[in-house]
């Protein structure tokens, strides 16, 4: 398990969020509470989850929760710690909960919160075989969908089918809610599928992942229905463009500011600055937005050998239409490794 220098004879953690949990023990689920200790740590688990907990946690003793204040207070106090530490990124409510109930002082711990973040961006072997697993079943899906859309067929069944074809091929679900988007729909990034049907003419954004083991896969593809124009071509290429460049600048040490310059200015010189309203990518993990994140504000985080990023830049013209392209991409000691294998080329069916 993760050593944290914050844990010494008196304090004490409580990881509660299920990533972070996951990660720690190996063990996956929605509720549960680990308890970090010098005395040892202890995994919390209701019945749901106890006889499988036993069988495939690690690093922990799994307890079967019964009151878990009162078996809380009992371990800290068993352990002498008098002050507990938990994740930022907990709701206040749970905060104001065991600040309460708990008989030692309860801190919401920053550092805690950001060493668990970068302990988990830099990805082992076993978590990066399950992230490209992940991404072939996605780029399965992916070049299932390209017989399966024409004129006609609208945004949700695109969605649909995609999220179908990633069950089938077995992912355990989808790693967040799938975009299909077309026509002027294509220009909002995070656009909702509709009922929209697809005509001739229409670019459709296409943004899915799938996961195995609890490991995202994250990637975008647009495409052209029928034909496209000289100025969706002369988009589409810029945003390849601008994709490639952060690919061939991407490596530990680089500054997250400057691998989202590598995109940003490529579409800024090609005259669409404007039109590109987000950030160049972001980690994939157990979470499908991971740090580091790679944005011109992150300028003071270099990205690290392991980890896996998103290569996402776009360009986005109102009532018109939107191109993005996404890869992830493997940070290494001289540069990275592209783990999508989806064409980038424009497709036109």
């Amino acid at each position: 398990m993760t050593t944290l220098r914050y844990i010494t004879n008196k304090t004490a953690a409580l990881i509660i969020t299920p990533e972070n949990r996951r990660y720690l023990t190996g063990f996956p689920s929605s509720l549960g509470y680990l308890l970090l200790t010098n005395g040892g740590n202890k995994l919390f688990v209701d019945g749901r989850y106890f006889e499988a907990a036993q069988k495939s946690a690690v690093d922990a003793e799994v307890v079967l929760m019964t009151n878990l204040v009162s078996q809380l207070n009992e371990e800290l106090e068993k352990n002498g710690i008098g002050k507990l530490l938990i994740e930022t990124k907990n709701e206040i409510s749970v905060f104001q909960n065991l600040k309460t109930k708990l008989n030692v002082k309860v801190v919401p711990h920053q550092p805690l919160t950001d060493k668990l973040s970068l302990v988990r961006s830099v990805k082992k072997r076993t978590e990066i075989e399950s992230i490209i697993e992940a991404q072939r079943i996605s780029e399965k899906a992916f070049y299932d969908v390209l017989d399966f859309i024409k004129a006609g067929v609208t945004e949700k069944e695109i969605a649909a089918f995609l999220e179908y074809r990633m069950k089938l091929y077995g992912s355990q679900k989808a790693a967040f809610e799938t975009i299909a988007v077309s026509g002027e729909n294509s220009s909002m990034p995070h656009g909702v599928p509709t009922n929209k049907k697809v005509e001739n003419g229409d670019f459709i954004t296409m943004d899915f992942g799938s996961t195995i083991n609890g490991y995202c896969s994250d990637m975008t593809r647009t495409v052209a229905v029928g034909f496209a124009t000289d100025e969706m071509g002369q988009v589409y290429n810029t945003v390849l463009k601008a994709q490639q460049n952060v690919q061939n600048t991407i490596k530990a040490g680089l500054l997250c500011s400057d691998a989202d310059k590598a995109a940003r200015s490529v579409i800024e010189t090609a005259g669409y600055g404007e039109y590109f309203c987000h950030s160049t990518g972001h980690g994939v993990g157990l979470e499908i937005h991971e740090a580091p994140t790679l944005s011109p504000k992150n300028n003071e985080v270099k990205l690290r050998a392991g980890q896996v990023v998103t290569n996402e830049p776009g360009i986005y013209l109102p009532k018109k239409f939107g191109v993005r392209i996404e890869d992830m991409l493997q940070v290494q000691k001289n540069g990275c490794k592209n783990l999508t294998k989806a064409p980038k080329d424009l497709i036109i069916l």
